[in-house]
């Protein structure tokens, strides 16, 4: 089996060839998921610089705080380092160890996340240097996923498919959206989940996307949209389904049935070679035809891996085409403000085949009993 630190040498290879083909001579990570995926030293953004100067050619190098001088006990594959003290300039000494790699007219790639403030003092140290946008570049290696990732998404989908049922076996009258979310979240953890999620919303409520979980109490006939995802080993998964706390009306099921036909025309669509717009597009035909259009508010989905969202997104004019491996989420929903909303998400991913739901919950109606 291959080491973490290999595997993560491996990524940052690709990602240096990629980069190169475009001519640039080096890459600056910053702390977040990128540094973690491309070196293996796990750092978050504080307001102490951390960075990883990583050339197309020559040594790699981590320019951090005496405070971080052993990496955390961490195990890159590179542990070289340049470290700065608390009264001295980290801005400058990034920019001397550009400047001693013989990279101070080169051109240096840097993603979306970076910085401003740091990016923008060292564009007035180096003014000989060029700065450009690689994220397209990350992303794209971290979009395809190893079966090792794989596998870490399918055991955190599996704790959530666990833990949201567990959830709605314990719903009563009277329950609030804040002691279900309660509930669940314990039980993901229960079930060895690192980072968690849950949101959770009752009724009229459900029709905001990203409403707050609230004090609001369960009542019979109340539909209920809970959104949620766990990680392990950093790998997300996320899972929306929305229930009903007693017997559907006519409309709730209208909708219901809409929404999971849309769910399943884009679940149907994914293949190789097939772009994110056009599975966007297999979700919304079924709702635009069933007169909800306007009511489809967001894009279809999302890509999944050590964030919540990243790469690819299944959205118009997105031509990015999907390959094996990729990581993303299925989630058309219908939101009427004041009345009701429903959403059916899942994890999915691309396959040689097709797609594979990486999240198994029932998806057709479900219809828990109400209990004082």
């Amino acid at each position: 089996m291959i080491q973490m630190s290999e595997f993560q040498k491996q990524r940052a290879m690709k990602a240096i060839e990629l980069i190169k083909e475009d001519e640039v001579d080096a890459l600056i990570l910053f702390p977040g998921a990128n540094i973690a995926y491309f070196t293996g030293f796990n750092i978050g953004l504080s307001e102490r610089l951390a960075a990883a100067l990583i050339p197309a050619d020559g040594a790699p190098i981590f320019i951090v705080n005496e405070l971080e001088a052993e990496l955390r006990g961490q195990k890159p594959w590179f542990t070289e380092t340049a470290v700065w003290h608390e009264h001295e300039d980290p801005v400058k000494l990034l920019a001397d160890t550009i400047t001693d790699r013989g990279l101070a007219s080169a051109t240096i790639g840097i993603p979306e996340e970076a910085p401003w403030g740091w990016v923008n003092r060292l564009k007035r140290l180096l003014p000989d240097v060029t700065f450009t946008d690689v994220s397209k570049q990350l992303g794209y290696v971290r979009m395809i996923k190893t079966e090792r990732e794989l596998n870490w998404h399918r055991k955190a989908c599996v704790i959530t498919d666990k833990a949201m049922e567990e959830g709605f076996q314990q719903l009563h009258t009277g329950m609030t959206e804040k002691e279900l979310r309660s509930v669940i979240t314990a039980e993901m953890n229960s079930l060895g989940a690192g980072e968690t999620f849950c949101d959770v919303n009752f009724a009229e409520k459900a029709a905001l996307p990203h409403g707050e979980t609230s004090d609001r109490e369960l009542k019979p006939c109340d539909g209920v949209l809970v959104d949620m995802g766990c990680t392990v080993h950093g790998y997300w998964s996320d899972l929306t389904r929305t229930i009903f706390y007693g017997e559907p009306s006519d409309r709730q099921r209208e909708i219901h049935s809409i929404v999971l036909e849309a769910n399943r025309a884009a679940f149907a669509a994914i293949k190789p070679g097939t772009t994110c717009e056009s599975v966007d597009m297999a979700a919304r035909k079924v709702i635009e035809d069933a007169g909800y259009g306007e009511y489809f508010i967001h894009r279809l989905g999302h890509g999944i891996g050590l964030q919540i969202h990243e790469h690819p997104y299944m959205v118009k004019n997105n031509k990015q085409k999907l390959e094996p491996g990729m990581v993303f989420s299925n989630e058309p929903g219908i939101y009427i403000v004041g009345e009701l909303g429903v959403r059916i998400e899942d994890t999915v991913v691309c396959t040689p085949e097709g797609a594979e739901s990486l999240t198994k919950m029932k998806r057709g109606i479900s219809v828990y009993p109400v209990k004082d």
